[in-house]
């Protein structure tokens, strides 16, 4: 009974793990193609600190 609980849930951690990977990949994914290819951008830009320093900043304009 414990060895099948065990594997029970070792099978249900695997598949959530697997779907966090695969869910950044797809975020990771996204975000290259959105700014590299529709955006006329580097899609390696996506990367750095400063394009996301900008984004913010944009978002959320002081007043």
């Amino acid at each position: 009974m414990f060895k099948k609980t065990i594997k029970f849930l070792g099978v249900r951690i695997s598949l959530l793990l697997l779907v966090l990977i695969l869910l950044v990949a797809a975020v990771i994914f996204g975000l290259m193609l959105g700014y590299g290819v529709l955006g006329g951008g580097n899609a390696m830009r996506i990367f750095d600190q400063s394009l996301w320093q900008d984004v913010m900043t944009k978002l959320n304009p002081k007043k």
